[in-house]
């Protein structure tokens, strides 16, 4: 068929570019899990540093590449730069896939409660093996996939007033648990603070 040869060499040296910008760095690596982990979240060059432990340099790197590729997109606020993955991005859900199956049984947790517009906050006390989800109002959260682990649901609410006296078990998993989704900007964060609590964030959570 006239021009079907060329169209199919064009998209195969795409598509082997863009495999080959995606898989040869390490940091490449590093920096495609934390966005694959949650990609309804942007971050900005310094989260994503103490994230995942790079030097500034070579986030900066890894980023204009991912951003040149398509798979981020880049917007500003005031002076800051956030970057944001492109869930249209062609092999996003591939991407997405590869993270969860490879990563630790904690992080795919947090991969799977992040891509759900429902959940606000959530932690997990790993002493007790329990995962406690904050959402709004009427409504739940996809919880399939999270494995056997204890999983409590709170609304927006029914958390906040809980602050006021805190029972036992939201006060250990707010003292020993950790927070699994670094959504700080939340105003919920308002009340836990003010509650008293410093509630640490989770390894790789910016």
């Amino acid at each position: 068929m006239p021009g079907s040869g060329t169209e199919s060499i064009v998209v195969d040296n795409l598509s082997i570019d863009m495999l080959a910008t995606l898989f040869t760095s390490a940091a490449r690596a590093h920096v495609l899990k934390l966005f694959m982990l949650d990609p309804r979240r942007a971050y900005y060059q310094r989260q994503i540093e103490a994230a995942t432990g790079l030097p500034i340099r070579a986030v900066q790197r890894e980023l204009e590449r991912l951003s040149a590729l398509g798979l981020l997109y880049r917007h500003s606020e005031g002076n800051r730069a956030y970057y944001q993955v492109d869930m249209l991005f062609p092999l996003f859900p591939e991407l997405r896939g590869l993270v969860l199956k490879t990563c630790t049984d904690v992080e795919r947790i947090r991969g799977i409660l992040s891509i759900d517009e429902s959940v606000r906050l959530a932690f997990l006390n790993p002493d007790a093996d329990r995962v406690l989800v904050v959402t709004g109002a009427g409504v739940r959260p996809n919880l399939r996939g999270l494995g056997e682990v204890q999983t409590e649901i709170m609304t927006v609410d029914e958390f906040t007033a809980a602050l006021a006296d805190p029972p036992e078990s939201l006060r250990s998993m707010l003292t020993a648990g950790e927070d699994l989704l670094g959504r700080r900007d939340d105003v919920v964060w308002r009340r836990i603070e003010a509650a008293g609590f410093d509630v640490r964030k989770g390894e790789g959570v910016a």
